[in-house]
């Protein structure tokens, strides 16, 4: 069973980042009996059984410790649950050991977050080397991007040929509207750059962002959401985001990006890839995020972009093969 947390929730560092993982990790399940036990804070429910997923069990909004433990150990003893995977925002050690009084505890964590008393905990910073150690709780831990859990989709082989010059992405939900600033700045380069925009799950294509499509005609594409993020990113040049799962996904494919971190907590990883030299980091979205734009936009017209990914990715798309290999182990 997964324990997750996202939807559209602004100010709430949240969104969408949880549920594809969990996903991604779900596809490579999918021959065991699958529950979810969600924490929806908009338009994951539709998410999930759109993924073919039908049991799901939804939680309260916010709800607290005590209750939480009460409602999951319940789940997890009528559905007789023998593992509980849990990637959400914010997981107390209070709740982790309780749990696992009841099943068998996987934790999917971030950052250098590894500290948690579980059976196994699965960590795929970019910013750890590769490698398997034991926390303070003696608790196996899987680290680095050598585990980073993405859609198999990652395994296959790009093609030569790419339609577009920039795919930009921030993830299921836009809160800063960052779309429209990105939409503003492309018209300095009309025609010069094809560009195609997925806006996500839960943002809206507003009427400031049908202007914009309306004027730059042809050289704009944009789409609301995708089932196949790898065809998306396989078909494009470059690469714009935020500061979660997406990098790893453009750094699979070995497809230079620039992040523009949506909260704090991402700046952590965008400064990580920033120091490897492996992409830009253009910081939290500000007052001057669309000059910073407008420069990356010129290397993208001219074609000179120079924080390329080595010849060898720190992120080989196996990540996700790793992980179950783990889980299952542990059963």
């Amino acid at each position: 069973m997964f324990r997750i947390s996202g939807g559209k929730a602004p100010k709430r560092e949240l969104g969408l980042g949880h549920i594809f993982r969990c996903l991604s990790l779900a596809e490579q399940l999918k021959f065991n009996q699958l529950f979810f036990a969600l924490e929806d804070f908009g338009g994951v429910q539709k998410i999930i059984r759109k993924e073919g997923h039908q049991n799901i069990f939804k939680l309260g909004k916010d709800i607290g410790v005590a209750a939480d433990i009460r409602t999951t150990s319940r789940i997890i003893h009528k559905e007789k649950v023998d593992i509980l995977i849990v990637d959400k925002y914010n997981v107390s050690q209070k709740y982790l050991k309780e749990l696992i009084k009841h099943v068998k505890v996987v934790l999917v964590s971030d950052l250098k977050n590894i500290d948690f008393p579980a059976d196994l905990v699965i960590n795929g910073f970019i910013g750890f080397e590769n490698k398997i150690v034991k926390n303070r709780f003696g608790t196996k831990c899987l680290l680095g991007p050598a585990y980073q859990i993405l859609s198999n989709n990652f395994l296959k082989k790009t093609p030569k040929m790419r339609n577009f010059d920039l795919l930009a992405t921030f993830g299921g939900f836009d809160e800063n509207n960052i779309i429209e600033t990105l939409l503003k700045e492309l018209l300095h380069f009309r025609g010069k750059i094809r560009t195609k925009i997925i806006l996500g799950p839960a943002t809206k294509k507003t009427s400031k962002i049908r202007s914009f499509e309306k004027k730059l005609g042809n050289s704009i594409k944009i789409i609301q959401h995708t089932d196949n993020m790898f065809k998306e990113m396989a078909d494009s040049k470059n690469g714009l985001c935020a500061g979660g799962i997406t990098t790893y996904e453009f750094a699979a494919l070995k497809i230079p990006f620039v992040i523009i971190c949506q909260v704090k907590h991402q700046l952590k990883t965008a400064e990580e890839w920033n120091k490897r030299k492996l992409a830009n980091n253009l910081g939290l979205f500000n007052k001057n995020t669309g000059k910073k734009i407008n420069d990356f936009l010129y290397l993208v017209a001219e074609e000179k972009i120079v924080y390329k990914m080595k010849k060898k990715s720190p992120v080989d798309g196996f990540g996700t093969n790793r992980v179950v290999k783990e889980i299952m182990k542990i059963r």
